[in-house]
């Protein structure tokens, strides 16, 4: 059965691929492809495409897993919630009150005062950073913790009973953003079609509900036919990369491809059967939040230091050393600034008694 003693592991490899996301660098060779998509280069640097779909689909399941571990923790304590101002308090406590202290108010900081004055300085119109703004926070890879509060407030008007009914809506919506990655009639980020994350978050809140049943499933009970449904997924989900290459889409690597949802539930379950046999421990005290909360500072100044200035030079197929050598230099930073932070105190009490509030 799933376990969610297993949730903190679990979780470990979800922030772990985030990061792995986060800090892939691609090659001056294949940003500049990227502008160029209709040209003859695209043969030329079809096989860098392919690299670059083989990395990121591997780390890809990251945003899923942690959907899919909310929508269960979300109905297991779904009965608690029995006055919504008590419950959006809580939240809002939980998850915005973090995210506004750690992340919002120094983008903003940043944003208005720092940047326009460093290097070469401007002006910066009232408009010019209202929109700054507005990308540097919803529209950056940190857009899960306002998507996920969203979700989690329209789930508290979702009862349990209603949850299948509420698939026939969600999962249209998810096709609809996932024909979009190929047919490209709107924007395609992923950060801007959240919704389309609601039936993963459903299907979290199904598998707490039906737990037993799905447990007695042998598929899920055996890591070796867990492994090869991953691999299989995985393989989809770069076929999948390739075909929307040739729609002219560089959005190849979207979350919400069928192939990477597959390889991300069959992860999920496979992580829990291996946790389950091994009742693994994480030897080392990590805030999952924190550090996702202040790496997105932690990659301003690498990316500065390392790209913007051309301080390393790195070309296909060197560039993927580099990209690990560079998600160790933000994971050990971010680990080290959450180390000092945690320590830190005020009047008896610590500074993330302050931010992070149950």
């Amino acid at each position: 059965m799933i376990n969610s003693k297993n949730f903190d592991n679990i979780r470990t490899v979800a922030l772990v691929f985030i990061l792995l996301i986060h800090t892939s660098l691609s090659n001056i060779g294949l940003v500049d492809f990227t502008l160029k998509m209709t040209d003859n280069s695209f043969h030329e640097n079809f096989n860098q495409l392919v690299m670059h779909a083989l990395y990121n689909n591997l780390f890809k399941p990251g945003t899923i897993l942690f959907f899919i571990i909310s929508g269960f923790l979300f109905e297991m304590q779904f009965s608690k919630f029995n006055n919504f101002s008590t419950f959006i308090k809580k939240k809002a406590k939980s998850l915005l009150f973090p995210y506004l202290i750690i992340f919002v108010i120094p983008t903003i900081i940043i944003t208005g005062l720092v940047e326009p004055n460093i290097g070469m300085k401007e002006n910066l119109t009232i408009s010019i950073f209202a929109v700054r703004i507005f990308k540097n926070i919803f529209l950056t890879n940190y857009w899960f913790v306002p998507a996920l509060f969203v979700t989690l407030i329209i789930n508290y008007f979702i009862k349990t009973k209603y949850l299948f009914k509420s698939l026939i809506i969600f999962i249209p919506i998810w096709i609809i953003a996932y024909l979009n990655i190929y047919l490209k009639f709107a924007i395609t980020s992923h950060t801007v079609w959240f919704i389309g994350f609601f039936f993963i978050f459903t299907l979290g809140r199904l598998m707490y509900i039906y737990n037993e049943k799905i447990s007695n499933l042998s598929i899920v009970n055996n890591y070796k036919k867990l492994i090869l449904l991953s691999v299989v997924s995985y393989i989809i989900s770069n076929l999948e990369s390739i075909f929307i290459m040739t729609y002219g889409n560089y959005d190849f690597v979207n979350t919400l491809k069928i192939g990477n949802i597959l390889y991300s539930f069959s992860l999920f379950y496979l992580l829990n059967t291996l946790l389950n046999k091994t009742n693994f421990i994480i030897p080392i005290d990590i805030s999952f939040y924190f550090i996702y909360l202040i790496h997105p500072f932690v990659l301003r100044m690498t990316w500065v230091i390392l790209f913007k200035n051309n301080s390393i030079i790195f070309e296909y197929p060197s560039q993927y050393l580099y990209n690990i050598v560079h998600f160790l230099i933000v994971l050990i930073t971010s680990f080290a600034i959450q180390q000092i932070f945690f320590k830190l105190s005020f009047k008896s009490k610590t500074m993330s008694g302050y931010v992070f509030k149950k």
